[in-house]
């Protein structure tokens, strides 16, 4: 089910009527969602489609043309590829001509970039051509390198975001909002991963089919993103297990994988790139003398579920099979693992909340607070300095007036001063806490389930 988009859609749409060729790079994560946004834009236009595969100039060649039903001509090589278009549907109008990771093109010979632009020349309607990429390193890092002068002939570079929590509800109807904030947390904003789990039944239910089944297709999903994207997996899943487990500043890594420091930092910023590890940066406006410094935490939800849970225990759940791995391994700590992820859900909804005029301010900087005795989860800022902070609790069953005191506790270290305090959890609010909110007008509790 094709879910959200609109302002991706609103884009392509844009770039179609212009009147002109264009050459567009697409990219982002496998599995967040861009063959399907690219094929359900193109759904009712003259398009044609063609992935390509990580083989020889040659072969790749002889893939499209044995395709589409043409003989392939070595002596005019990429010639014969273009030859071999056929657009779909018989209306006139502008075409769409979409490359599918078309990097496994590019790494291999530039002069592709070349033959597009003289096929693109020598047709006589004008042409969309979206190159779709899952490598976001190559595309940020190696492409135009790669390609030169032929860079200045793209229109863009799309970098496709993750979907939105607001957009995980309207593709799980079945679930009410609690149960979408679990899949949230597991699956991240990834719509391929959401497509194999099924809300006819319980999160936990989908956590044993659909993860940890042996031939479940997300089982081995961890393990595939770090060796597609990554060399010398051993140390990358080295560092990955101990940020999984809390070990996230550097010295921790250093202490328990005994590489050293400088070597945890070039192999970090790796990941960095590839945005499978984030380093945590303190709100820039708040203190930073009670702030944790130099953390980093496993960006990417399903990875960090993947290194949390399966990796290190892999041959238990071999042996013990999904059902009792579960009940042994994972059903006990998932509420530690939701608290984590909890916050991106709140941020987004605040963020949405700010973006439709419906807070107190009208936020221009979003972020975070880490410090030494807990953190501030959200911290909002407009232009003259008018602040919200907002906590966000999964794991308690009652968030009390004590707790609320605490929470001031952390904004006088962090030595903010906020002109609104938020509270969103999971749980109840206890009756000293909501008596506060009548006498005093800038403390605001929000349940979860009505995110």
């Amino acid at each position: 089910m094709f879910v959200g988009r609109k302002k991706e859609i609103a884009y392509l749409e844009d770039l179609y009527r212009k009147n002109r060729t264009d050459i567009l790079c697409l990219y982002g994560h496998r599995g967040v969602g861009k063959t399907s946004l690219v094929l359900s834009f193109a759904a009712n236009k003259n398009f044609y489609y063609y992935e390509a595969r990580p083989v020889s100039d040659e072969l790749a060649v002889e893939i499209a043309c044995r395709e589409a039903g043409n003989e392939i001509n070595l002596d005019n090589l990429y010639g014969s590829f273009f030859e071999s278009i056929s657009y779909s549907g018989d209306g006139e109008g502008k075409k769409v001509l979409i490359i599918d990771e078309f990097q496994n093109i590019i790494k291999n010979d530039e002069s592709f970039i070349k033959a597009l632009i003289e096929y693109t020349d020598s047709v006589e309607e004008h042409v969309l051509v979206i190159f779709i990429s899952s490598s976001i390193s190559f595309v940020e890092n190696g492409l135009v390198p790669k390609i030169g002068q032929y860079a200045r002939m793209f229109s863009g570079f799309y970098k496709l975001a993750p979907l939105a929590f607001v957009d995980c509800v309207s593709y799980f109807s079945g679930y009410d909002t609690e149960n979408c904030m679990k899949v949230y947390s597991l699956l991240g904003g990834m719509p391929s991963y959401w497509s194999k789990f099924s809300d006819k039944i319980s999160v936990e239910d989908n956590i044993k089919r659909c993860i940890l089944h042996p031939d479940a297709y997300l089982r081995s999903e961890g393990a595939r993103i770090v060796s597609e994207e990554l060399r010398e997996v051993n140390v990358y899943s080295t560092i990955l297990y101990y940020l999984s487990n809390g070990f996230n500043k550097l010295n921790e890594l250093h202490v328990k994988t005994g590489f050293s420091r400088a070597k945890i930092s070039v192999y970090i910023k790796n990941m960095m790139e590839r945005e499978l590890v984030e380093k945590v940066f303190s709100f820039d406006d708040a203190s930073s003398i009670n702030a944790r410094k130099g953390i980093y935490r496993i960006k990417n939800p399903y990875l960090h579920f993947y290194y949390r849970f399966i990796f290190g225990l892999e041959s238990r759940l071999v042996l013990q099979g999904p059902a009792k791995y579960y009940d042994s391994f994972v059903k006990d700590h998932l509420d530690d693992f939701y608290e984590e992820h909890f916050r991106i859900v709140c941020t987004e909804f605040l963020s949405l909340l700010s973006q439709m005029g419906k807070l107190p301010i009208k936020a221009e900087k979003t972020g975070e607070w880490v410090g030494k005795r807990g953190n501030i989860d959200v911290v909002m800022q407009d232009d003259d300095d008018n602040c919200i902070t907002a906590f966000c609790s999964w794991k308690k069953d009652l968030i009390t007036l004590k707790d609320y005191k605490h929470y001031l506790s952390l904004t006088a270290d962090a030595r903010i001063h906020p002109d609104y305090v938020m509270i969103l959890a999971r749980g109840e609010f206890d009756k000293p806490l909501h008596d506060l909110t009548k006498e005093v007008d800038n403390i605001m509790l929000i349940k979860a389930s009505t995110l």
